[in-house]
């Protein structure tokens, strides 16, 4: 049974609206602790996730599914990791690589997305120029990070790296996510109907529908730029 990209995207947000109840528990129990500097980074995390639903909304697009729910999970592993202790915590000793994993899967679709919005402005890559774009600018992130968490510990005595196998390891995970974003991108890719621009992918549902009749019936379909809003 194939699952409507409708349903897709109410799922997708049902996600973001779960991931707003955790992070105000978060923000709940940061108080608690008096950890007051972590408690504004999950106030600001709640309104972050909130603003691709912004911008749909004020674009008059849809993102593919699963960019909204994975940067939400992406941001509260990283938070939860710091609030709760959970990067630290015996209990969880692969938290630290599982949240980079996802980190570098959320990145990478953002990265992907960006080359969506290029397309509808008449900025166009070949295909596998954007996998391999996406693929080497994570690796470049991905080095700025560490060297940022690498620089926090130095400076301000914090504990987010325990020696070179932890930063191996960490680095890993990110790369088996930059991969996963690159395959993800790739499914992407194949959904989009012969004659369309990568701009299909952020088109209403409608207009979607409207495209894939037209292309059964073997008509071909005009690029199109990003709405104004209006």
């Amino acid at each position: 049974m194939k699952v409507s990209r409708s349903l897709l995207n109410k799922i997708d947000l049902l996600i973001v609206f779960i991931f707003e109840l955790l992070f105000l528990g978060l923000a709940l129990w940061a108080v608690e602790i008096g950890d007051m500097g972590r408690f504004f980074t999950v106030l600001a995390s709640m309104v972050i996730i909130l603003v691709p639903l912004a911008v749909e909304k004020v674009l008059k697009i849809v993102l593919p599914f699963g960019v909204k729910s994975i940067i939400s999970m992406s941001l509260f592993l990283h938070i939860a990791g710091g609030v709760m202790r959970w990067y630290w915590s015996p209990t969880f000793p692969l938290y630290n690589q599982v949240a980079h994993f996802v980190s570098g899967l959320a990145v990478g679709l953002i990265i992907f997305v960006f080359f969506i919005f290029l397309d509808a402005y008449g900025i166009r890559f070949k295909r596998s120029t954007i996998l391999i774009s996406i693929f080497l600018l994570m690796a470049f992130f991905g080095g700025l990070w560490k060297i940022g968490e690498v620089s926090s510990d130095v400076f301000y005595h914090t504990y987010y790296n325990d020696g070179l196998s932890n930063l191996i390891a960490c680095d890993f995970s990110h790369t088996i996510g930059s991969i996963a974003a690159v395959t993800v991108s790739w499914l992407y890719f194949l959904s989009i109907p012969e004659g369309e621009g990568l701009y299909y992918l952020l088109r209403p549902f409608k207009e979607r529908k409207k495209i894939l009749d037209r292309s059964k019936n073997g008509s071909k379909t005009q690029s199109h730029t990003i709405p104004d809003g209006k």
